[in-house]
C-alpha cells in the first residue's frame, strides 16, 4: 500500500487540474478556494483537508483513494470526448468569466470560447435524435437541480417561447 506524501498528492492534484485544462484560480473558483492555496497544495507546502480532499475529488470525478494514493491500478486517464470537451470549453468559459478581465482580448478569448461551444453542440444535437438526447440530458439536469432553479428555468422558457 502506497504512503501519504505531501509532495506526491501535489503532483498528482496538478496533473489532474492540467489533463482537464484549468488554471489555478479557475480550479479554486470551482471547488471555492484561492489560486494561493491550490499553488501550495500542489507544492506539497501544505496538505487539504478532509473536506477539501472529498470536493477535489467530486470535481475530478476521481475516488479520494485514487486522489490520495494515487494508485495506478485504479487510475484513469482523463480523455476529453463528446460532452467532456463542451464541459472543458464551459469551464474555460467559466474561468474566463470568474477573472472579470475588461479588455479586448478577454471579450476575443469569450466570444472564440462561445463558438466552439456551439460548434460542438450543433454536432452532437444535429441529427433525428439530437432532440431526443437534449430533452433527456435537460431532465436529467432538472431532477438534480434545486427546485428555486426549476423554477427560474421554467420562466426562462416562458419568456423564450413568447419570442419565437
Amino acid at each position: 500500500m502506497n504512503d501519504w506524501s505531501k509532495e506526491d498528492f501535489g503532483i498528482r492534484l496538478k496533473t489532474l487540474r492540467e489533463q482537464r485544462g484549468l488554471s489555478m484560480m479557475a480550479f479554486g473558483a470551482a471547488i471555492g478556494t484561492s489560486a494561493s492555496r491550490i499553488k501550495d497544495w500542489e507544492k506539497g507546502k501544505n496538505a487539504p483537508s478532509a473536506a477539501w480532499i472529498a470536493k477535489i475529488s467530486e470535481r475530478f470525478n476521481v475516488s479520494t483513494d485514487e486522489l490520495i494514493l494515487g494508485d495506478p491500478k485504479t487510475s484513469r486517464a482523463f480523455t476529453p470526448s463528446g460532452s467532456s470537451n463542451v464541459d472543458m470549453l464551459y469551464e474555460r468559459l467559466r474561468e474566463n468569466l470568474i477573472i472579470g478581465k475588461e479588455n479586448d482580448e478577454q471579450g476575443e478569448k469569450i466570444t472564440d470560447l462561445y463558438i466552439s461551444i456551439d460548434a460542438e453542440n450543433k454536432e452532437r444535437y444535429r441529427s433525428g435524435r439530437g432532440r431526443r438526447l437534449a430533452e433527456r440530458e435537460l431532465l436529467s439536469i432538472l431532477t438534480e437541480l434545486p427546485k428555486k432553479d426549476v423554477l427560474e428555468l421554467l420562466e426562462l422558457a416562458k419568456v423564450k417561447k413568447r419570442w419565437l
